[in-house]
Order: C-alpha cells, then sequence, then structure tokens
C-alpha cells in the first residue's frame, strides 16, 4: 500500500489559483495516473506471467506425482495378488495334505479291517470245509448227474432263485387278491347303492307316470266334453240356421205378394253356401260363423216381418168374416127392424172394423225394410 501510495500523483494544494493552472494541474494529475496505472499493468502481466510458469510447473509436478501414485498403487496390487496366491497356495496345501491324512487314515482302517475280514474268511473257510467235504461225496454218489462239485452248486443257485422268485410271486398273488377283493367288495358295495338309487328314481318315476297317466286322462276327458258340448252347440247353430232358412224360404216361396226379401236377398247366397255347409258338417271358423249369424239375424228380421204381415192379415180376415156374419144376420132379419136402434151398434161397429182394416192394408203394402226391428220385437 505504501509504494502504490508512492506512485500516485500528487495533488495541488492551492485553492486560489486560476482556472486554466486548475486545468493544467488536472492534465498533469492525469498524465501521472496514466503512467501509473501503464506501470501497473506492466507490473501485473509481470506476474500474471510468473504466475503461469508457476502453474505449468505445479501442473507437471502434479502429474508426476499421479504417475508415481498410479505406478504405487499397482505395485501395492501386484504385492496384494502375490500375497493372497500365496495365501491361496498355502490353503491348498494345507488342504490337500489334510485330505492325504485323512486318506492315510481311512487306508489304515481299511488294511485293519481286511485284515480282520481275512482272519474271518479263514475261520469261514475252515467252517465251510466240511461243506466241501459233503459236496464231494454228494458227487462220487451220483457222479453221471453232476460231474463236478459246481454243478451242484449251480444247481443249488438256481433252486434258491427259483424258490424265491416263486415266494416273491406268491407274495404279489396275495398282495393283488388282497387288492382284487378289496375292489370287489367296494364295486359291489357301489352296484349295490346304485340300484337303490335307481329302483327309487324308477318307483318316483312310475308315481309320476301313474300321476300323469291321470292328469292325461283328466284332460282327455275335458277334451272330449269340450269336442261333444262344441259338436253339439255347432249341431245346435246348424240346426237353428237350418230351421231359419226353412222359415225364409216358407215365407218367400209361398207367398210371392209380400216383397220383404228384396234387401235381405243380395246376400242371400253367402247364407245358402252356409246352411249347405252346416248340412255337410264341415268345421267353420269364428269369422265364419260370425259372418253366418249376422246373415241368420238379418234373415230372422225378416221372417218377423213377414210374421207381423201375417198376424195383420189373419186379423183381418177375421175381421172381415165377423164383418159378413153380421151383414148376413142383418138381412136376414125382417125389414120392419131395419129402423131399429138395436142395427146402430151394428152399423157402428161395422164402421170401425172398416176402418180398422185399412190401416192393416197400407201397413203391408207400404212395409219398409226398417221394418225389420218391430219384428224382431214382437219375436
Amino acid at each position: 500500500m505504501v509504494d502504490r501510495n508512492k506512485n500516485l500523483p500528487q495533488t495541488l494544494t492551492l485553492d486560489h489559483v486560476s482556472p486554466a493552472t486548475r486545468l493544467l494541474e488536472k492534465r498533469r494529475q492525469m498524465f501521472e495516473v496514466q503512467e501509473a496505472l501503464d506501470a501497473q499493468k506492466e507490473e501485473f502481466a509481470r506476474r500474471e506471467d510468473a504466475f503461469r510458469r508457476r502453474e505449468e510447473g505445479l501442473r507437471k509436478k502434479d502429474l508426476e506425482l499421479q504417475e508415481s501414485l498410479i505406478k504405487f498403487n499397482k505395485f501395492l496390487q501386484e504385492n496384494e495378488s502375490k500375497r493372497n496366491r500365496a495365501i491361496k497356495r498355502a490353503a491348498d496345501e494345507k488342504k490337500q495334505r489334510e485330505i492325504k491324512e485323512s486318506e492315510i487314515i481311512k487306508l489304515r482302517q481299511q488294511h485293519e479291517e481286511s485284515v480282520k475280514e481275512s482272519h474271518a474268511l479263514k475261520e469261514d473257510v475252515q467252517k465251510i470245509m466240511k461243506y466241501t467235504r459233503y459236496l464231494e461225496m454228494v458227487q462220487e454218489i451220483v457222479p453221471e448227474d453232476y460231474p463236478e462239485i459246481g454243478d451242484l452248486v449251480m444247481r443249488y443257485k438256481t433252486l434258491k432263485v427259483a424258490n424265491e422268485d416263486l415266494t416273491n410271486r406268491q407274495q404279489q398273488h396275495e398282495e393283488e387278491n388282497e387288492q382284487n377283493r378289496i375292489k370287489f367288495a367296494n364295486f359291489t358295495k357301489e352296484r349295490t347303492n346304485e340300484i337303490l338309487n335307481f329302483n327309487n328314481e324308477i318307483a318316483s318315476l312310475q308315481k309320476k307316470l301313474e300321476l300323469g297317466e291321470v292328469h292325461v286322462h283328466q284332460l282327455q276327458s275335458e277334451v272330449d266334453n269340450t269336442i261333444r258340448n262344441t259338436s253339439d252347440k255347432t249341431l245346435e247353430l246348424g240346426q237353428i240356421l237350418m230351421a231359419v232358412e226353412n222359415l225364409l224360404l216358407r215365407c218367400t216361396h209361398k207367398h210371392l205378394i209380400l216383397k220383404h226379401t228384396e234387401r235381405p236377398n243380395k246376400e242371400s247366397g253367402n247364407g245358402h253356401g252356409s246352411a249347405s255347409g252346416a248340412k255337410d258338417g264341415a268345421a267353420l271358423t269364428e269369422t265364419e260363423q260370425a259372418n253366418r249369424g249376422k246373415h241368420s239375424m238379418t234373415n230372422l228380421d225378416v221372417i218377423a216381418d213377414y210374421m207381423v204381415d201375417f198376424k195383420a192379415i189373419a186379423e183381418q180376415g177375421i175381421e172381415q168374416k165377423r164383418l159378413d156374419r153380421q151383414q148376413q144376420n142383418a138381412k136376414a132379419r125382417p125389414a120392419g127392424n131395419a129402423t131399429n136402434p138395436a142395427t146402430t151398434p151394428a152399423k157402428q161397429l161395422g164402421a170401425t172394423a172398416t176402418g180398422a182394416t185399412a190401416p192393416v192394408q197400407s201397413n203391408v203394402s207400404n212395409q219398409s225394410p226398417t221394418s225389420g226391428n218391430s219384428g224382431a220385437a214382437v219375436s
């Protein structure tokens, strides 16, 4: 800080100077400051260069230190791997030594066991020698069947194997027999249960069959009753329709003067056809029956009109006969009684009958098609 203050320009302490002098003083100070700034720049450049060289030297030393560290690590790794290999080799050799020692112990034990077995075999051989002498004696007795002792031994082995085979077969057959017996018992039990279940099902089905047959008989009887009722109703309907047709024919064929059939004769073709269908006994649909019923109602209206007319005609005839009888009785009386006051009621009665027949005739001659309603009411 002291050196820097020395390099800076010194300021004047003259406060009472002219502006030109102050300007010159400011320029001098500016030049001094510029020179000091340039000197500092050179100093900074020189120091920067020194620092760069120092940094490069430090970087080189760092690289050398890293290389030496890498080499040292590599050396340590090699030493570590050598030490591990040596430890592993020592462990393997120790394990091999232990294995060999255990093998030595096993071989010693096997040797001892072999020695003991050898002594035991020698004792067995000494014991078996009597059997050998026995076989030799047997072979000498039957030399033609068994020339050698080996043949006897082979025969014995064959018989022993056959005996063991037969024994195994016997045990196997006994086991199979037991299993088959158990299977047969289970099969018999299952079949018995199935037979019982089937018998129960047969009984229930038989009961259902009987109930079904009873129900079928009931339905059949109901169907028969329905058919009979339908047949009776159809027959009754046909008879009614035929009676209506017969009445209509009797009214129209014998009395040609009356004209009540002009309106219904337009549908007479259908009526006759349905009547013939009723005679043939053919099955009719509901529509056909409805049409025939309507046609029969129309015919009944016509018949009612005829009945009203016939009744009026009959009453007119009766009244006419009564008047004729009164007139004959009046002629048969003496002429002196012609002025009898008793004849006055007869004349009045005749006038009344004459006046009553006139509306009847007009009703017969002027009967319209709408008179069917009154005919229906009369019927």
